[in-house]
């Protein structure tokens, strides 16, 4: 994938030579025309082009719109999507399944219902990764953020540790996000 990003470079250094008069005009045609052959074979081939661009990288972002009952392990749905690139997050699960491997960037922001303790996780897989805490006399906020390297099909969600209210209103104090940031 990284021989992708540096033709572009080799064209033009053989571009280059060619307007110098350094090489072989025969062999400099020859080159630039196996590089052609060689960039539009990749471009044809599941390989793709390994440039992170908005069309094709996942990224996702959610929020919560109204208070959500909560009891042991249950999944935060953040009900309403504002980006979904590749689609990789289900409102109706509360899930982000990754579309293709690599790494991300994941994060969520919760507030606890006034006065009320909050404790939820972020889950990698089956897997409890970071917590966030919240109590206090007002609504609370807890933010976790992490960085995972997953694998196609891996699957990240915020989940309650115990029973317990999430706060959020058309305020949107409540939110998951996440996006691929290399491959």
């Amino acid at each position: 994938m990284k021989m992708i990003c540096c033709i572009p470079v080799l064209a033009l250094i053989l571009f280059g030579e060619m307007v110098e008069g350094t090489c072989n005009s025969n062999l400099g045609s020859s080159l630039l025309g196996d590089l052609i052959g060689m960039v539009l074979k990749l471009k044809g081939s599941d390989n793709g082009c390994c440039c992170l661009n908005k069309k094709t990288t996942p990224a996702f972002s959610a929020i919560l719109t109204k208070v959500q009952s909560l009891g042991v392990k249950d999944t935060i749905k953040f009900d309403k999507v504002v980006t979904n690139i590749q689609n990789g997050y289900n409102p109706s699960s509360g899930i982000f399944t990754a579309p293709m491997a690599g790494v991300y960037q994941l994060s969520t922001t919760v507030m606890s219902h006034k006065g009320q303790k909050l404790v939820v996780h972020l889950w990698y897989n089956d897997v409890k990764m970071s917590g966030g805490w919240g109590l206090g006399n007002q609504h609370v906020q807890a933010t976790i953020n992490m960085v995972l390297e997953l694998q196609k099909g891996d699957q990240v969600t915020i989940k309650s540790r115990e029973s317990n209210n999430v706060y959020s209103d058309d305020d949107n104090y409540t939110c998951f996000s996440g996006y691929l940031i290399a491959q």
